[in-house]
Formats: C-alpha cells, structure tokens, sequence
C-alpha cells in the first residue's frame, strides 16, 4: 500500500546496502549486503544511510588509512585506502522493494 505526501511522492520500503570490493586470495569480487530497510519516500531513503556511512567498517582494508565519502543521487560512495596504498571502494545506495518471499 502506497501513502500520498507532498509532491505527489509516495512512501515504498527501501533497502538500504551496501556494495563492497571484496577478496579472497588474488581474486576480487563485489559483494552486497542488506543494513537496513526504510519506509518512505526515496528522498527520504537516500538519507537515512549518511550515519551507517560514518559507522560502517569495511572488510578490506583491514587497517584504512584514508577514507572519502562522497553523496551520491542514490547515496554515498566511500573510497577507503588502506596502509598498502591498496584502494577499496564502497557504494551506499537506497533501491525500492519491489518483492519479498518472505514476511513482513
């Protein structure tokens, strides 16, 4: 079900995720997980995951030397080096539910 707010925009259930660099060895792959669902509007969604940004710790690098976090439409991206000079992006974005197998 659908509510009305201003602008004719409507509240959906977001996810919030997060989509990281990760690795095993000499091999790479992104990886996604869920941190969090947001019921509103997608302006709404796009900022509730600023403060999982700030707290969020990566998998790698292990030891981040430098990170940059910057706003994206659909959130944020966060650009983490870690002591080797190694660099590990991670992306922060707010996507509709649009179908659930299980309960809600």
């Amino acid at each position: 079900m659908s509510v009305d707010l201003h602008k004719g925009e409507r509240s959906r259930w977001w996810g919030l995720i997060v989509e990281e660099n990760l690795r095993r060895g000499k091999t790479r792959w992104w990886g996604a997980r869920l941190l969090g669902e947001h019921y509103g509007t997608h302006a709404g969604a796009v900022q509730a995951p600023q403060p999982l940004v700030h707290r969020h710790r990566p998998a790698l690098p292990r030891t981040v030397r430098h990170q940059r976090i910057h706003r994206e439409e659909s959130g944020f991206l966060a650009l983490n080096t870690g002591t080797s000079g190694a660099a590990y992006p991670a992306r922060f974005v707010v996507r509709e539910l649009v179908w659930d197998s299980g309960k809600r």
